[in-house]
C-alpha cells in the first residue's frame, strides 16, 4: 500500500514536470515539481527507488515528447514513429531513475546539494550521449521567459539554472518533512537565489546597443512539408513566393536577408537552374542573402547554408556538423547495414567538419535546425569570432505547436550564454529575433507567412561560457562520480538505508 502511495507521488512529479514547458508554460511549477518524488524515495530499497524515478520519467517524457509520434515524414510508417516516441521516452526516463538511485546512495554532510549536483550531471550526460545527445526537457529550459533568473547562463550555461531549480525543490522537500535541525541549508539556498536575482537585474539593466548596428531581414514562407517534397511541381511557385517576400523586405534596405533551412532543394553551387533564379533575385537587392540548401561534393551529401552576394556569387558555405540521428543519417550504418533497411527514409547526409564563420556583412555563424539546441556547439562558433548567431530551421515535419516553442525555448539560452543576438528563420515558424538578454523582440508565429526586419547589434566580447563552455556541468559530473565512489560500501547490498529526516539535508 505504501509503495502505491509513493508511486502516485512519482506520477505527480511527472505530471508537474510536463506542465512547465511550452505550450503549458506553467514555469513556476518547476520550483516544486520534483518535491513529490524527493519525498517518495525516502526509506525505499534501491530497486524501488529506481522504479519510482522511472515512473516520474515515463510520465514526464511521455507527455513532453508525444510530438514524436505525430511527426509527418515522407513515406514513413506511423507505427515506426510511435516506437520512436516510446524508445525516446524510456531512454530519457532512465536518467531520472538513475537520479533517484544516486540521491539514495550518495550521502554527505553537504547532501542539501546532492540532488542538484546529481541531476545536473545526468542532464549533462543526456545532452551529449548517446547518439550525440538529446537535451530536450532540460529543467533549466522551462525558465526561458524568466529573464531575471536565466542571466546566470553566461557563466553556467542552462545547467546552472537546472541546478538552482533542483536546489529549491530539495529545500522545499526538506521544509515539508523536517522534524528537527538547523535552518542553515535554507539560508544557503535563499542566499544563492538572491545573488542570482541581483545579478539578473544588473544584466537586464545594461545597454545592449553598444556594438555596431546591423539591419537584418528574416523571410518565413510557411511552406508545408508536403509541398517541399513535391519539388518538381512546386519549385517554381516556391521561388516566386521567396522572390516576392524578399523584394518586399529589400525595400527596408537590410544588410542581410535570411531564408530558411532547405528553402531551395537544389544546390546553388551545382544547379544551373537555381543559379539563374538566384541571380535574378539577388540583382534586385543591395544586401547579402543567406540560403539553406542541400549540397553534394566529392560524393558526400551535406545540409548546407550558402552566403550569396548581390551579384549571385557564393561567398562561403557552411555544412551542418551535428546531424539528426535517424533523420539525416543512421548512426553505425557502416557497421550494421541492416539499419538502412529498417530506416530506409533516413537521410544520407555527411557531417560537416568546419566551424564556419561568415565575414560579411558582419561576422556571424549559421546553425542549421537541430544544432541550435546544443550550447557547446554554438559557443565554439562564437569563440571563433561570430558576433551574432543565425539559426535556419524547418520544423514543418511536426504537427504540434508545443514542439515549435520547445525548440525556440532552447535558442533563448544560446543568446544569453554568449551575449549575442540570435536570429531564427523557420520555414513554417517560429521565426524570431532574440536579444543578448534572452528577450524575444520579434516573432512570426507557427503557420504564418511573414517578414521580420530589425536592427541588431554586434558583440565581440566573449563570456565565460563562450570561452570555457560547460565547466559548471563538468564540475557537477566530477563531484557526482567522486560522491558515488565514496558512497559505495556504506550501505547493505541491494538496500538503501532508511533516509534520514530531510532536516539532515541541511549542513
Amino acid at each position: 500500500m505504501c509503495f502505491i502511495l509513493h508511486s502516485l507521488l512519482a506520477v505527480l512529479s511527472g505530471l508537474l514536470l510536463s506542465t512547465i514547458f511550452p505550450c503549458a508554460n506553467m514555469s513556476l511549477i518547476a520550483f516544486i515539481a520534483m518535491v513529490p518524488l524527493l519525498l517518495a524515495i525516502r526509506g525505499q530499497s534501491i530497486p524501488k527507488v529506481f522504479v519510482l524515478g522511472l515512473i516520474t520519467g515515463i510520465v514526464f517524457f511521455g507527455i513532453l515528447l508525444f510530438w514524436i509520434a505525430g511527426i509527418r515524414l515522407y513515406q514513413v510508417d506511423q507505427w515506426l514513429l510511435v516506437i520512436g516516441w516510446m524508445v525516446a521516452t524510456i531512454a530519457c526516463a532512465l536518467f531520472i531513475g538513475v537520479f533517484a538511485m544516486g540521491v539514495c546512495i550518495w550521502k554527505t554532510r553537504a547532501s542539501l546539494f546532492a540532488p542538484a549536483i546529481i541531476w545536473t550531471a545526468l542532464e549533462f550526460i543526456r545532452s551529449h550521449f548517446p547518439l550525440g545527445g538529446f537535451p530536450w526537457g532540460i529543467l533549466g529550459y522551462s525558465q526561458y521567459q524568466n529573464l531575471v533568473l536565466i542571466q546566470i547562463a553566461e557563466w553556467t550555461g542552462v545547467f546552472g539554472v537546472s541546478f538552482l531549480l533542483m536546489l529549491i525543490n530539495t529545500m522545499i522537500a526538506g521544509i515539508i518533512s523536517r522534524t528537527s535541525g538547523s535552518w542553515s541549508g535554507t539560508g544557503i539556498t535563499v542566499t544563492l537565489i538572491i545573488i542570482c536575482l541581483v545579478w539578473g537585474n544588473i544584466k537586464l539593466g545594461e545597454n545592449l546597443a553598444s556594438g555596431k548596428p546591423l539591419k537584418v531581414a528574416v523571410i518565413q514562407t510557411n511552406i508545408g512539408i508536403d509541398q517541399s517534397w513535391e519539388w518538381e511541381t512546386s519549385r517554381e511557385r516556391i521561388l516566386l513566393m521567396l522572390n516576392r517576400l524578399t523584394v518586399k523586405a529589400a525595400k527596408a534596405d537590410p544588410s542581410l536577408i535570411i531564408w530558411t533551412e532547405t528553402a531551395i532543394l537544389s544546390s546553388p553551387a551545382t544547379s544551373p537552374w537555381i543559379k539563374k533564379k538566384l541571380l535574378s533575385i539577388t540583382t534586385q537587392l543591395n544586401s547579402y542573402l543567406l540560403v539553406g540548401a542541400p549540397h553534394m561534393i566529392e560524393g558526400n551529401y551535406y545540409n548546407s547554408a550558402f552566403l550569396i552576394s548581390n551579384n549571385g556569387q557564393i561567398i562561403n558555405r557552411y555544412d551542418k556538423i551535428h546531424l539528426v540521428p535517424f533523420g539525416e543519417m543512421i548512426p553505425g550504418e557502416e557497421l550494421f547495414p541492416l539499419l538502412r533497411k529498417t530506416f530506409p527514409q533516413a537521410g544520407i547526409y555527411s557531417h560537416g567538419k568546419e566551424y564556419t564563420v561568415f565575414n560579411e556583412p558582419g561576422r556571424f555563424c549559421t546553425l542549421i535546425c537541430y544544432e541550435g539546441i546544443f550550447g557547446d556547439l554554438t559557443r565554439r562558433f562564437v569563440k571563433k569570432g561570430a558576433e551574432f548567431i543565425v539559426n535556419i530551421s524547418n520544423d514543418a515535419w511536426t504537427r504540434t505547436k508545443a514542439s515549435y516553442y520547445q525548440h525556440v525555448s532552447m535558442d533563448v539560452f544560446r543568446a544569453v550564454e554568449n551575449r549575442r543576438y540570435f536570429i531564427r528563420a523557420g520555414n513554417t515558424g517560429i521565426s524570431a529575433i532574440i536579444n543578448p538578454n534572452g528577450k524575444i523582440e520579434h516573432l512570426v508565429d507557427v503557420g504564418r507567412e511573414g517578414i521580420i526586419i530589425s536592427h541588431i547589434f554586434l558583440n565581440k566580447h566573449l563570456t565565460f561560457y563562450s570561452q570555457r563552455g560547460d565547466m559548471f556541468a563538468y564540475l557537477c559530473l566530477v563531484i557526482t562520480i567522486m560522491g558515488g565512489k565514496w558512497g559505495r560500501g556504506k550501505w547493505e547490498i541491494g538496500r538503501c538505508p532508511h533516509f534520514p529526516p530531510f532536516s539532515r539535508y541541511f549542513i
